[in-house]
């Protein structure tokens, strides 16, 4: 009973393996009859990966182990059961249309899995047999009424090893041969006319998009010839089509992107070169890698590359040619969709039918004609737009030929020689002829223009140099034989015929005329006549560059008393004053002299080629001569002075500044020592020398302001009644000499508040410290008072104080941190000014310190009318208060009253930490000196 059960269970299983068995042999079963045409395989098969040096027998007992399998050591079987179901032999054809396959082998096996029938192919290995029209692998058997047999193809490759392979009946595959043959050659055909066209084209009219749009069709031609078998010809070339592909098809790109620059002249220069050497840069990775990575490459640089092209076209198209774009972007739509028809070739299950190669190839060949035709319709537009510009250029032509013969000015072209050719209305009526025709018959030459012939031999001198002359100014001659001045620009022209002379002429004889009234006025003092100081200037400057036999000397003569009249009897008065002394100096005056008028009631005179002394005896008469003129004026009677210095320049090192300035100096001196009389300058006079170093200061602001080579120090506040809370500081003030020696404020600021300088400077300091503090945001958070000290005269000037007002709006500083310092007795020498611009400011939140208090006679006083919040004791005071009582009452008297008035106290000159010490003691809020910190560059600031 047992038994017979077991031999049920088994019976079970054997049906149930047969029922599987059939299943999975139906599964990969293809049927064949009389009417079968093709099929893909890989539709029917069963697809196995195994070792590369597994055999067929291993494949089909699946005997061989996964553990070896690798990338580089791999094969794909595919193995497919056939069977005869029709009545009659059926000659059969397995077809694959790619020749690169590194290793290739088919078997037919019978029901017993014996070989009937095999086939190895491996690319260069020289298979003779591909030569043939279509060259594809191809391996011909028959199949008997009802036979069956096993078909296995092995594919072994570093590219692609799933593509179509097609079993085909033997008459279809030769008709599908004739047809593709057919389709192919009016492809070629097609492609070839193109190419033939755009190529003579080229040879014709030289246009560089024909050239490449050629050169895009001879490599696409040579494209087709490899994608249907043409590597074929040379069989030991076939295992680098990958190579060959990757060389055309990157080609193909660099043609189709200089077409694309051609046509869209707008794309930038660098996007250009992106695209030409992005071809490049794909073909040298495709020639160093294997050939699966260069088959993908390709896939993926073909698709980028062209919508790249797309993106062009549509993002730099012109705004008149819309069509070229329009058509352009249609051809690459065509190129899309053969592309995409290509990949479904390369990695889907699409074999090359008669309907799909009819497709590819319209495709293909819609989108080069459509290449051709953007081509077209670019050149079409340029030539429109040639056109437009040539009838531009014609009527714009047309517009200056009017402008020839109705312009103001004299027009006329001549040979090199003279010879009159053409003139306008204008030049006629110029020269005093009736109309051109009368000026071409007399006027043999334009040699008859110039007043004296020199001038034309001057004038063809210049143009023969230089090509053209501008506004020449030349005296003519008119017809009648007047004479006139005119200005004549010209060029010249050269060509097959010779030299020709192009001219303008305008009439400019009341121009020259008022030209010398204009220089006159330019050269001369209106008032008096004499020579003004800029020519004054001009002619020393010659003179004492001049070797003559005496050296140069120069008078400086300044009026004494002249402002007395100008005051007293107006301005009026004053001039005829100026005049009068003119004419006396200029009657007193020997020979080889220059007279001229430098200031208001300032004159100067050059003497050349004269004794010295005999300069001195001369300057000594003009003095007596307006020593002794008396000036009259409504009844009143003025007598005059002058004060006159002398240089003698006799030094080739110095210059004609330093000469003005040492006779400035010398009459300066002349007035210190009393007025109305020569001084001779020697630089080895004291107040000379103490007068040129004021001078010399002056020069050295000057310098330092435009050189910024004024430098910011600061000095620290110690708070001596509370804890520090921020930074606490005055701004001080440095020159920096060009030798980088640094120089104290005492040794200019003195002369810069002489000659008023000190505004500038004020200025200067302004701007630069809050420049600093907008700079230094940190440090500007931790400032609690930056002091800054200012002048009189910037208090009094009205400019600075609109100055001051937006230096804080520029640099946005908080008004509250800023306290200006202003010396207690520049604030009484201008109470008013002082007042109202503490006032200003202190309404904004500014602070403002009295700096050296005490050290006027009447400081308590303004004290109480000057809004001040700080009281800076004068440092006289603070030096020596340890051993002096009196100095230490003294800083206690100033103490108390600041303090009963809300103000708070700053000590100066605190030197050690004993002074310190008793101002702390005395409840003196601030100190400051050497004691507790020495002045610093403010970029260099550090904190107490």
């Amino acid at each position: 009973m047992q038994i017979k059960r077991l031999l049920q269970y088994l019976m079970t299983a054997l049906l149930s393996w047969a029922v599987l068995v059939s299943y999975a042999f139906s599964k990969n079963t293809l049927a064949v009859d009389e009417s079968f045409e093709y099929t893909i395989i890989g539709e029917h098969a069963a697809v196995t990966l195994a070792p590369s040096s597994a055999t067929y027998f291993d494949v089909i007992n699946n005997t061989f182990g996964n553990n070896s399998i690798t990338a580089e050591n791999k094969r794909v079987w595919y193995s497919t059961n056939l069977a005869h179901t029709g009545y009659s032999p059926i000659p059969l054809l397995i077809n694959i249309d790619r020749l690169n396959i590194d290793d290739l082998q088919i078997y037919l096996l019978d029901d017993s899995q014996r070989i009937i029938k095999s086939y190895r192919y491996q690319a260069g290995k020289g298979d003779y047999s591909l030569r043939q029209p279509l060259p594809n692998i191809r391996l011909a058997f028959t199949l008997q009424p009802y036979q069956k047999a096993r078909l296995l193809i092995a594919v072994k490759d570093q590219g692609l090893t799933y593509f179509p392979i097609t079993l085909w009946h033997k008459e279809a595959l030769i008709q599908h041969d004739t047809n593709m043959l057919t389709l192919l050659g009016g492809v070629l055909g097609v492609l070839f006319l193109i190419a033939s066209y755009f190529l003579f084209s080229y040879v014709h009219q030289r246009i560089p998009t024909r050239f490449w749009l050629t050169m895009s069709s001879l490599v696409l031609l040579s494209l087709l010839f490899l994608t249907q078998g043409g590597l074929a010809l040379w069989p030991s070339l076939t295992n680098t089509s990958e190579q060959f592909y990757a060389v055309l098809l990157c080609l193909l790109l660099f043609c189709i992107a200089k077409v694309t620059h051609h046509l869209f002249l707008r794309v930038p220069a660098f996007i250009r070169i992106i695209n030409y050497l992005a071809p490049a840069a794909v073909l040298i990775y495709c020639l160093s890698t294997n050939a699966f990575i260069v088959t993908l490459t390709l896939v993926i640089a073909m698709a980028v590359m062209g919508l790249f092209n797309v993106v062009l076209a549509i993002t730099f198209k012109d705004a008149d040619s819309t069509q070229v774009s329009t058509t352009y972007c249609s051809a690459w739509l065509c190129f899309f969709a053969f592309y995409a028809l290509v990949i479904q070739n390369l990695y889907g299950d699409l074999i090359y039918t008669v309907d799909n190669a009819i497709l590819m190839l319209i495709f293909l060949t819609l989108g080069f004609l459509c290449f051709g035709f953007a081509v077209v319709m670019r050149e079409q537009s340029l030539n429109l737009r040639k056109l437009n510009n040539q009838a531009e250029t014609i009527e714009n032509l047309n517009h200056f030929y009017d402008l020839f013969r109705n312009s103001a000015e004299g027009h006329y072209t001549s040979t090199w020689d003279g010879e009159l050719l053409s003139v306008n209305p204008a030049m006629c009526k110029l020269f005093g002829y009736s109309d051109e025709e009368e000026m071409l018959s007399e006027c043999a030459s334009t040699k008859v223009f110039y007043a004296s012939t020199e001038d034309r031999q001057v004038l063809l001198g210049e143009i023969s140099q230089n090509s053209h002359v501008t506004g020449r100014e030349i005296k003519g001659k008119r017809k009648d034989g007047t004479e006139f001045w005119f200005s004549l620009s010209c060029q010249i022209r050269n060509n097959d015929a010779g030299k020709y002379l192009y001219g303008s002429i305008i009439d400019i004889t009341e121009k020259k005329q008022s030209d010398l009234s204009l220089h006159y006025l330019a050269t001369h003092d209106p008032l008096t006549g004499v020579y003004n100081r800029r020519e004054f200037e001009t002619n020393f400057k010659e003179e004492i560059t001049k070797a003559g036999a005496e050296p140069v000397c120069l008078l400086f003569l300044d009026l004494d008393r002249f402002k007395i009249v100008n005051d007293t009897c107006g301005h009026k008065a004053g001039d005829v004053l100026i005049k009068d002394i003119a004419r006396l100096i200029e009657n007193t005056l020997t020979e080889n002299t220059l007279l001229a008028r430098l200031g208001g009631d300032e004159f100067g005179v050059i003497y050349t080629d004269t004794d010295c002394d005999a300069v001195y005896i001369n300057a000594v008469k003009i003095l007596n001569s307006v020593q002794s003129y008396r000036f009259m004026w409504d009844n009143r009677i003025f007598n005059l002075g002058v004060s006159i210095g002398m240089v003698v320049c006799d030094d080739n090192t110095v210059s004609a500044g330093q000469y003005l300035s040492m006779a400035d100096a010398a009459c300066y001196f002349a007035k210190e020592q009393g007025r109305n009389q020569v001084h001779r300058y020697n630089k080895l006079d004291e107040g000379m020398q103490r007068y040129q170093r004021e001078l010399d200061w002056v020069s050295s602001i000057n310098s330092a302001l435009e050189e910024e080579r004024f430098e910011l120090y600061y000095q620290s506040l110690r708070p001596l009644t509370k804890s520090s809370d921020g930074h606490y500081y005055e701004v001080l003030l440095r020159l920096r000499e060009s030798d980088g020696t640094i120089v104290e404020p005492a040794n200019f600021l003195p002369t810069a508040e002489r000659f008023e300088m000190n505004v500038s400077v004020d200025k200067w300091v302004v701007t630069n410290t809050f420049k600093w503090l907008s700079e230094n945001p940190e440090h500007l958070a931790e400032l609690k008072r930056c002091s800054i000290n200012l002048n009189c005269h910037s208090l009094a000037d009205r400019d600075f104080t609109l100055f001051v007002l937006n230096a804080f709006e520029t640099y946005a500083i908080p008004y509250e941190k800023i306290c200006f310092e202003v010396i207690e007795s520049v604030a009484i020498i201008k109470l008013e000014h002082t007042l109202a611009f503490m006032r200003k400011f202190n309404r904004l939140g500014c602070t403002f310190s009295l700096d050296d208090f005490g050290s006027g006679f009447s400081s308590y006083n303004y004290l109480k009318s000057l809004p001040v919040s700080q009281v800076k004791i004068d440092g006289m005071f603070i030096k020596d208060m340890l051993n002096d009582s009196v100095d230490t009452a003294m800083v206690a008297s100033i103490n108390d009253v600041a303090k009963a008035m809300g103000m708070q106290t700053v000590g100066e000159f605190v030197e050690n930490d004993a002074i310190m010490a008793q101002l702390g003691k005395m409840g003196i809020d601030f100190a400051q000196g050497y004691g507790v910190a020495k002045p610093a560059p403010l970029a260099e600031f550090k904190p107490l």
